[in-house]
């Protein structure tokens, strides 16, 4: 296991891959359907949507290895969707973000990175070691959990 991840430069650097990837960061609200655009600083913030983006990595990761990236997430009201990251305790910095890029690379469209279907990921992705069979083929399993 590795040394605790800094926070800040997991944040700082989900940002700069949010804004790399160039596509509007949106978030479609549920209730009404409609769409809106957020800033990429919201990537960076633990009770923003770096829980988020955390993870879909996570499911990624979970996906090739069968481990887990280590985020320690509780419950937060007042954050932006619910929760909070609280600290990363372990993969390495490069496996944390080598896992958002993929996630980020799978999620949306060519005209957007929709928040919400880093959801999709958990249903694309067949947990480490699933048989290949069409009882696992994408969109029918629930894949590995974040």
């Amino acid at each position: 296991m590795s040394a605790p991840l800094d926070l800040g430069t997991v944040g700082r650097t989900l940002q700069r891959l949010v804004e790399r990837d160039g596509r509007p960061l949106v978030l479609r609200d549920g209730a009404t359907g409609l769409d809106h655009r957020l800033p990429a600083s919201l990537v960076a913030a633990p009770e923003g949507l770096m829980p988020n983006f955390l993870a879909a990595a996570n499911v990624v990761w979970r996906a090739a290895t069968g481990r887990h990236l280590g985020i320690e997430q509780e419950r937060d009201p007042e954050a932006l969707l619910g929760y909070r990251v609280t600290a990363m305790r372990g993969e390495p910095f490069s496996v944390v973000m080598l896992s958002a890029m993929e996630a980020i690379g799978r999620s949306g469209t060519a005209k957007a990175l929709l928040v919400n279907d880093f959801d999709a990921l958990w249903h694309q992705l067949r947990p480490f070691g699933a048989p290949n069979s069409s009882n696992t083929a994408p969109g029918r399993t629930l894949g590995p959990t974040p």
